[in-house]
Formats: structure tokens, C-alpha cells, sequence
């Protein structure tokens, strides 16, 4: 393959790739590492690829799936912490950090229920992306995400937060 064709590829779907590793990646540099990776994929395989016309396709299936393995690998969620560690952690003796609710409210359920918690509420992924990235149905999904809604009025007020 060319200079001259791999700057036409690059011209003409590296936006399109580095604005899908942004929006599931949120990070400008992680997007830009992503978008280098994926590129390098499509120089691979893109004299492989029979229907030229089925390349946008693949680019979005390929930032897609490279990016969950990202998030995957990062293991952004924290799982919690044990009550003895908060005690350290207080912030300016007005309580606990938000973060140490979160952590204290989170750790009371399964890891089914953070994921999808996690993946619907912070990174705001629907249920496509959260099944790719957990194995979980979408109908899994959803009974996680109403286990969690229903439940958390009781986690919080066995902690003393339901007043928060």
C-alpha cells in the first residue's frame, strides 16, 4: 500500500474513528492512542476487506471493540473498600467523600449489578455496549438496573445515608 493511499485512508475515516474511541473512551489522549491502533488494523486488513463499501462498518465494529477492551483492561469500577479504611478517608470531619458513599452504597451488591449500575449511569453506554463489554443480556441489564433502584433505598439507610 502507498504513502499517498494510506493518507487517503487516514484522511478519510481517522475523524471517524478517533470521534468513536472519544465518545466510549472520554479521554482525548486514550482516543488518540485508540484511534492509532484501530488505524493500524485497518491498514492491515483493508486490502482484505472485498466490500470497500462495508468499511465504515468495520471501522465503527473495530474502535468498538478495541475501546470496550480498553475500558475492560482498565477495571475502572472500585469495588469497595472495608468500613475500617474510611475512618482514614474522612474529609475535613464533615462526613464521608461522595466517593466513599458511593463505595460503601456499591459494594452491597454483585458485580453484575455494579457493572451494569456503572456502565448505564456513569459512562452512560446503552445496552448493546454494556453486553458487549459484560456478557449480560440486555434483559439482565435491565433486572440489575431495577434490583439496584429498588434496593438502594434500604442500602442507604442501613449506612445512615437516607436522608442524603
Amino acid at each position: 500500500m502507498s504513502q499517498s493511499e494510506i493518507d487517503r485512508l487516514y484522511r478519510t475515516y481517522g475523524f471517524i474513528i478517533y470521534g468513536r474511541c472519544i465518545r466510549l473512551l472520554g479521554c482525548r489522549d486514550e482516543a488518540r492512542d485508540a484511534t492509532q491502533v484501530v488505524f493500524m488494523k485497518l491498514l492491515r486488513a483493508y486490502e482484505t476487506i472485498q466490500d470497500k463499501e462495508r468499511v465504515v462498518p468495520w471501522i465503527f465494529r473495530t474502535a468498538q471493540n478495541h475501546c470496550f477492551n480498553l475500558l475492560r483492561d482498565r477495571k475502572k469500577f472500585v469495588y469497595g473498600v472495608e468500613p475500617d479504611e474510611l475512618v482514614d478517608q474522612r474529609n475535613d470531619g464533615d462526613g464521608f467523600t461522595k466517593k466513599d458513599l458511593i463505595e460503601q452504597v456499591m459494594k452491597r451488591f454483585n458485580r453484575a449489578v455494579r457493572e451494569a449500575v456503572y456502565y448505564s449511569y456513569v459512562e452512560e453506554f446503552d445496552q448493546r455496549e454494556i453486553q458487549k463489554l459484560t456478557g449480560q443480556s440486555p434483559a439482565t441489564i435491565r433486572r440489575n438496573l431495577k434490583r439496584f433502584r429498588e434496593a438502594l433505598p434500604v442500602a442507604l439507610k442501613r449506612l445512615g445515608m437516607d436522608g442524603v
